[in-house]
């Protein structure tokens, strides 16, 4: 199979809250949109658009997004050509390619992070119910830097295999029966959805673009039944690596799991299924931007989520 790499720009519309951890009643958020989160917004409205069988297609989708169509993570950007993305340096976290518009992490959060205050309100009272405040940061959809409001972009990849199919039809970027484009051109991601939070609008056109040989600044391959990247010694990750790769880098590691869309039992032994009720296996993973210290021997794999391996 044969990869080809798109070029995907979506513009923020709305605040973008990409869970991580909590911080006392503060609810923190990734500074990116890992591929794990794309994967479920992109397979959600394709199921939407071109699924007839419900939870059936679902999980065919979500199979074909995870082997014969995968996505990068993406990267908040003012300029769509400069994402920026975490590096580790000696001078601390940085964010932005090298040469690009760089900042430093205070700099990056005073400019990118906000964040929203909540609490419930007891109907009886109509005041707020106890221990219920919290707070989540999230991305801004708009800075304002100098006097100047700028929006913000978010800046990645699909790679798509060229024997990606769904029901006997070939999956391509357009003009096709089934087509990406359609489908694919507004996403929700993230938290507070019900709130109108994270929705994102396609800003480019990535069949003008044609097909990328560079991901993030980074030499791409896919003729050889896997996509691949090369990341030379002293450059950060652009997506979590594990630890089993063997590969020696620099910066922070975590374990890194999720909730899938599975089938458990309850209480009662009856089956219950839906999404988030299966957690994945946890993996210890090099953050994005942690950055490689050895000349690696081989090109890092492209795998689902848009995990290195």
């Amino acid at each position: 199979m044969k990869w080809k790499a798109l070029r995907l720009v979506y513009q923020a519309k709305s605040p973008i809250h990409i869970g991580w951890h909590t911080l006392g009643y503060i609810k923190l958020t990734r500074h990116y949109i890992p591929g794990r989160t794309m994967w479920g917004a992109i397979t959600a409205n394709m199921t939407k658009t071109y699924g007839k069988e419900g939870v059936d297609d679902y999980n065919v989708f979500g199979e074909i997004f995870k082997t014969k169509i995968l996505t990068s993570y993406f990267y908040p950007a003012l300029n769509p050509d400069a994402p920026l993305l975490p590096c580790y340096t000696e001078q601390g976290l940085m964010y932005g390619m090298r040469g690009h518009d760089c900042r430093t992490k205070a700099d990056f959060e005073k400019c990118f992070i906000n964040s929203f205050g909540q609490t419930a309100v007891l109907p009886q009272s109509n005041t707020a119910e106890d221990e219920s405040l919290h707070e989540s940061e999230y991305i801004s959809p708009n800075i304002n830097e100098e006097g100047v409001c700028k929006p913000v972009f978010f800046t990645g990849y699909l790679f798509i295999g060229d024997d990606a199919q769904f029901n006997g039809e070939k999956i391509t970027w357009s003009n096709s029966e089934i087509s990406l484009k359609p489908a694919i051109k507004e996403l929700f991601v993230g938290g507070d959805m019900k709130y109108g939070w994270g929705q994102l609008t396609l800003y480019n056109n990535p069949a003008s673009e044609g097909h990328h040989k560079k991901i993030f600044g980074y030499d791409f391959t896919g003729e050889s039944g896997e996509p691949y990247i090369e990341i030379p010694p002293d450059f950060p990750l652009p997506a979590h690596l594990s630890i089993d790769s063997k590969i020696a880098a620099k910066g922070d590691i975590e374990p890194l799991v999720g909730r899938e869309f599975g089938t458990v039992k309850d209480s009662n032994g009856e089956k219950q299924c839906g999404a988030g009720r299966k957690i994945s296996c946890a993996k210890l993973c090099w953050l994005p931007g942690s950055v490689i210290t050895e000349t690696v021997k081989r090109p890092l794999i492209i795998s689902e989520f848009g995990l290195l391996g």
